[in-house]
């Protein structure tokens, strides 16, 4: 846990002495580690609902600073304030979750926080080291034995957590050895006892058919789809074969686009029915998306191959594509420069 350096509130509190108010002169009162005074001018702000005003009274329950020490009160004014955005209350209260202080220990909802902080899109300095701290606890919470299946173009990283939850990162482009890799993670994970796995996407696409084939190989297998990012063309068929289809913070989306081919030297679109791409595309989607198929395929075939259709949010749950959104963005609190550091 972090400690309250005194150099840097003297140089909050300098720097706020024009704009004198409460919160300001419970950060004096903490400088000169007056607890109790300053307890007694953050709590009014934190009960109105600001998000700093918040932190700092966690941090004070938390240390015993001022008030009888209670984990459990810290951890409730840590979830009102990270709620509303701030790093700092939502590593402190994955922390708490991961160790179990305060709270119930839960492990997943430490990872849920510290995902959070690193899907927050605050860059400063101060932002930019919690979430290099987050990171580092993420990666050890994780605990997870690795695999790697390669193939010509890209590979399979697969990751099977000590609760038993496997996750297949694709990574790198679609080609023909794909498909013959993933019948080979395929077999690794059962090996494993993972439970319906997950398939995260990092592809930036890749050749049509071995997508279909790919695809056909996860539908049957039974493999959930996971996109943080942009995911088009022939990721995002690989995307809707998942039994369960993710889409994972405000930069997921799936793209959609005609088919093309080569005319010579040139790349062609193919808007049409007929070709024996668009009879492919129908009918791989006819078999994992029925419901929807007719509705996927007038996007791709209304888009040219030199753009993309973009669909995430809402209307990519209306359309099928996805099953579940999760937006784990919020929005930023109060300047930071208002904060106490613990």
């Amino acid at each position: 846990m972090r400690t309250l350096p005194a150099i840097a509130l003297l140089l909050l509190a300098a720097m706020t002495l024009a704009r004198a108010g409460p919160f300001e002169d419970g950060v004096a009162a903490y400088d000169h580690k007056d607890y109790a005074k300053a307890l007694e001018l953050w709590l009014p702000l934190a009960r109105a609902g600001d998000p700093t005003a918040q932190f700092n009274v966690g941090v004070l329950y938390e240390k015993g600073l001022g008030v009888d020490p209670s984990a459990t009160d810290a951890a409730q004014w840590y979830l009102k304030a990270a709620e509303q955005g701030d790093l700092g209350a939502q590593y402190a209260l994955a922390v708490l979750y991961e160790s179990g202080i305060g709270v119930a220990k839960d492990v997943d909802a430490a990872r849920r926080w510290y995902h959070a902080i690193l899907d927050n899109p605050a860059s400063d300095k101060a932002a930019t080291a919690t979430k290099q701290r987050a990171q580092a606890r993420l990666a050890a919470l994780v605990n997870a034995t690795q695999d790697i299946v390669e193939y010509r173009g890209g590979r399979f990283v697969i990751a099977r957590a000590a609760d038993g939850s496997c996750v297949v990162g694709l990574q790198g482009a679609i080609t023909p050895d794909a498909a013959q890799g993933f019948r080979s993670v395929i077999a690794k994970a059962a090996a494993a006892g993972c439970d319906r796995p997950w398939l995260l996407l990092e592809s930036p696409g890749g050749l049509l058919f071995d997508a279909l084939d790919l695809g056909v190989e996860l539908h049957r297998a039974g493999f959930r789809t996971i996109a943080r990012n942009a995911c088009a063309s022939a990721c995002s068929l690989l995307f809707m074969a998942g039994s369960e289809r993710v889409l994972v913070g405000s930069g997921a989306r799936i793209g959609l686009h005609q088919s093309a081919r080569r005319r010579g030297n040139d790349r062609v679109c193919d808007p049409t029915t007929y070709s024996s791409a668009s009879r492919e595309i129908a009918g791989y989607l006819k078999a994992v998306l029925p419901e929807h198929a007719d509705d996927l395929m007038k996007i791709i075939l209304d888009t040219p191959c030199d753009t993309i259709t973009w669909v995430t949010g809402q209307r990519a749950l209306d359309l099928g594509i996805a099953t579940r959104t999760e937006w784990r963005d919020v929005q930023v609190g109060p300047p930071q420069k208002r904060r106490s550091s613990r």
